[in-house]
């Protein structure tokens, strides 16, 4: 369910780039007329709309969580990443802001999992699961590295794909690939790893 819910923003920014277009345009000078936005009925357009129903909705999830008490560190993180991004696409009009968050975002996420791996010889993965698997050390540090090697191909494979497909491509590719495919394949393979390794 959780993982879920953090989709929600990333499933409407894909939403609302691809239906763009169908927004009526009397909707898109709403928009411009409340935030001071320059959109257009234009698909060039669809990018900064996106990227504005991200920062909304991410925004609103984070306050929700918040006010329950379930904002982790992270949290606090990805909302900054997705704020200084997409508002530097908003203010440049250039994508290519929102485009590296994903990125960050991964990369961040393996410079954590390697400075407590390094620095506070604490490993992430252990100390979230070790109530339910029973590993040695030298797996949990094999499991543990697998994240950081997914983190950075996923960063690099973003960089790539933004960098040399099309804005359209790389919607696609955000959404389907990195969003749902390798993330499921990866939890496939590390429960496997898991099945195979596990002490009863």
């Amino acid at each position: 369910m959780k993982a879920f819910i953090d989709f929600i923003p990333v499933f409407l920014f894909f939403i609302s780039y691809v239906f763009y277009t169908d927004i009526p345009i009397s909707y898109i000078n709403d928009i411009n007329n409340i935030l001071n936005t320059d959109l257009s009925e234009k698909k060039s357009s669809g990018i900064f709309f996106a990227t504005l129903v991200l920062m909304i909705t991410y925004s609103l999830q984070f306050f929700i969580l918040f006010l329950f008490k379930q904002a982790k560190k992270i949290h606090y993180v990805t909302l900054g990443i997705i704020l200084i991004a997409g508002l530097s696409t908003l203010y440049f009009k250039n994508p290519f802001f929102i485009k590296i968050k994903p990125s960050i975002v991964y990369w961040g996420f393996a410079l954590f999992f390697i400075f407590n791996e390094f620095f506070r010889k604490e490993n992430m993965i252990k100390t979230l699961l070790q109530e339910q698997i029973n590993l040695d050390k030298s797996q949990w540090k094999i499991l543990s590295n697998s994240w950081i090697v997914f983190f950075i191909v996923c960063g690099l494979l973003n960089l790539y794909v933004a960098n040399y497909y099309s804005e359209e491509k790389w919607v696609e590719f955000k959404f389907y690939i990195l969003g749902i495919a390798l993330p499921i394949a990866f939890i496939i393979l590390n429960g496997i790893y898991v099945g195979i390794n596990a002490k009863k």
